[in-house]
């Protein structure tokens, strides 16, 4: 797979989870439910989204801003209605759909309830018109709330039931809203026929529908239904005054969903309703009142808990003979619903005057149209100005590409050329590797080897004279003994010889150490430097340096430890025959510490130093500027071959001429355990 073809795969998968989460936002009943989506809408924002999706998630942001009070309706009512005509303008029906349901719902807050019920019917066309008819139905289902708050109370219930009469187009979740919204309008048609025998059809309607809720919120396990069904049913029974029904759904409620949340003004309504049945007329009076002063100067309690205080006191005051606060209360829900006539008025003549402006919104439309065919045909000419145009280009993108083909040939001919003269010079740095190693070997063999050939040509020479003194019978006892001196030194200079090839020979092994000549195990390292400077003590008292080891009283660690030794030894020799050469003293710091999982052994010397010439070429085999004088030029390769090769560590080296030399050593501190088994 092309780098192409994987990155066209990840954007697809990153717009196919955006559309995800944005169904999510789409199936949301109500905007108050977004409140449980923030974390959704958070990581939508830091999505990479495409045009469409950023416009209709910053709809679903403003959705959720309408249904909080704290937030201007006005504000808001301006920003939608402008998102709504940017997704028009760019044909992007969902987010156009989006910004229409967070219109509806700030026209609901400002009771402009003709343009909300407008708003929620575009919606549901474009959800129609996107192949997505479970939304639109959830739209068209959502126009219930906007009834109910303009109190169509007889317009909802129709509609209610046309929608109810086809259960095969909704959702748990829509069936419930229905039958809920429903039920309402049967307790609000009640309510303004209470103790009259118009009022009891209404009332067993909306026991029913609350009663199907319920059944239906358990089956489907849709528990916010669930709990506002126990209220309503609680509150239609406190309402009946059916005290003993009442107080059997509210231990329903109580049980299930405890006592505090928004339903807790409901609750204390429906004890106070009970009270009136029940208790002392004179106390559940005055309590009753009390509950109505205080929703009164509560903002944040809704206006329907308002109604039925009202209506409670009206028809226990009549009942009591408190028949002044029971006329009181008449005239306020009188004032309360002129005041309430009065926004419905203003709400339609707004929209009354929307309409008498379209007819000169038509003949702006026409105008727009005109200007718009002039522009069209001076778009036209200008089409044709930019095709020449881009003849042009095309020319000469095909002129710059040829150019740009013949180039990239040229290139690749050379870079083969390149290619082949690297190869040829990594060949002869091969080979001048390998003359120097045959000609240090054979420069190193040369000595004992001519040492042994003269030794033996002595013995061979002193046999011969031997011979023919036995052949004579002329050999003296002196002749004989000083023939056995020669011979005995002979033997004694070609056992040097060949101990210096063994010793020679043994050397250049080391350059190709590897893990099967040294078991590995646990060793203290510490103890092992420790131990390696006070063996080697008296010969660095000879020469006048001076060690100082710095470590840990203890550094465990896995490896080979004779290894370690022979390393050791190798940089000793190192700085006696090379960083301390032709001085009379010198000084060898060695630390050790533990670096996160490996331990860092520092070796640092005041000698001499390498010049920078020769610093990168110090661990070759057989490397070395005093060839034949003090040194073979294996110590710092096989330090290399052993540290890099069998213990899997590091080796680097730092040198100022003049100033010292400083190697350091990074070895692992668990070392390969089951290879060194």
């Amino acid at each position: 797979m092309t780098e192409s073809e994987e990155q066209t795969q990840v954007a697809a998968r990153a717009a196919a989870d955006a559309e995800a989460q944005l169904q999510i936002l789409r199936e949301c009943l109500m905007a108050h439910e977004l409140t449980h989506f923030r974390t959704t809408l958070l990581e939508l924002s830091s999505l990479k989204l495409n045009a469409s999706q950023a416009l209709e998630l910053q709809a679903f942001e403003l959705l959720a801003k309408a249904a909080d009070l704290h937030h201007s309706a006005d504000a808001i009512l301006i920003a939608a209605k402008e998102l709504q005509l940017q997704a028009q303008t760019a044909q992007y029906p969902l987010a156009q759909a989006a910004a229409l349901r967070a219109l509806h719902w700030v026209q609901m807050r400002l009771r402009l309830h003709h343009a909300a019920l407008d708003s929620l019917a575009k919606a549901a066309e474009l959800y129609e018109r996107c192949a997505l008819p479970a939304l639109a139905v959830q739209t068209r289902a959502a126009r219930c709330r906007v009834m109910l708050s303009a109190e169509m109370h007889e317009e909802l219930h129709a509609f209610c039931d046309d929608m109810l009469s086809r259960p095969e187009t909704l959702t748990p979740a829509i069936h419930t809203m229905l039958l809920d919204y429903s039920a309402s309008s049967s307790y609000y048609l009640a309510l303004e026929n209470i103790d009259r025998p118009e009022a009891e059809p209404h009332w067993q309607a909306c026991s029913a529908r609350r009663e199907q809720v319920l059944k239906m919120s358990r089956e489907h396990k849709l528990r916010s239904q669930e709990c506002l069904a126990l209220l309503n049913l609680s509150i239609v029974c406190a309402t009946r005054e059916m005290p003993d029904a009442c107080r059997h759904y509210l231990r329903q409620l109580h049980a299930q969903f405890g006592y505090d949340g928004y339903w807790e003004p409901w609750l204390h309504l429906c004890e106070l309703l009970n009270q009136c049945v029940e208790g002392a007329p004179a106390v559940a009076w005055q309590a009753l009142l009390d509950y109505d002063g205080w929703i009164k100067s509560d903002p944040l309690n809704t206006s329907r808990l308002r109604e039925i205080s009202l209506m409670a006191i009206r028809r226990y005051g009549r009942r009591w003979g408190h028949l002044e606060q029971a006329l009181e209360a008449c005239m306020t829900q009188v004032t309360n619903e002129r005041e309430h006539k009065r926004e419905l008025t203003n709400s339609l003549g707004a929209t009354l005057s929307a309409v008498m402006e379209r007819p000169q919104l038509l003949y702006q439309n026409a105008l727009l149209a005109q200007h718009g065919t002039v522009l069209e045909n001076s778009l036209m000419q200008r089409n044709q100005e930019l095709s020449r145009e881009v003849e042009v280009r095309q020319a000469a993108e095909a002129a710059l590409q040829k150019a740009h083909d013949e180039l990239e040939q040229k290139v690749r001919e050379r870079s083969a050329e390149l290619a082949r003269a690297l190869q040829s010079l990594m060949q002869q740095e091969k080979q001048l590797g390998l003359s120097r190693l045959v000609v240090g070997m054979a420069h190193e063999l040369n000595t004992p080897l001519g040492n042994a050939r003269v030794a033996a040509s002595a013995i061979t020479e002193r046999a011969a004279e031997l011979h023919q003194s036995l052949k004579d019978g002329a050999l003296r006892r002196s002749q004989l003994d000083g023939l056995l001196d020669s011979v005995t030194q002979g033997g004694t200079l070609v056992e040097r010889a060949m101990s210096q090839i063994g010793e020679l020979v043994e050397r250049f092994k080391g350059l190709s150490v590897n893990a099967a000549q040294e078991s590995g195990g646990r060793f203290d390292l510490s103890e092992r430097l420790h131990f390696f400077r006070t063996h080697w003590e008296h010969t660095m008292r000879a020469r006048a340096v001076t060690m100082t080891v710095t470590a840990p009283d203890a550094l465990w660690m896995y490896g080979y430890p004779g290894t370690c030794q022979i390393v050791f030894q190798h940089l000793l020799d190192n700085c006696l025959l090379h960083a301390f050469a032709g001085r009379s003293q010198g000084l060898i710091s060695v630390t050790a510490e533990l670096v996160e999982d490996a331990v860092l052994i520092r070796w640092q010397d005041d000698g001499c130093g390498i010049a920078e010439e020769h610093v990168a070429s110090v661990f070759d085999p057989f490397y070395t500027t005093q060839l034949g004088q003090t040194g073979m030029g294996l110590g710092l390769a096989s330090v290399h071959g052993m540290v890099v090769n069998l213990m899997k560590g590091q080796v680097s080296l730092e040198s100022t001429p003049g100033q010292g030399t400083c190697i350091l050593l990074r070895l692992p501190l668990h070392g390969d355990e089951t290879g060194c088994a």
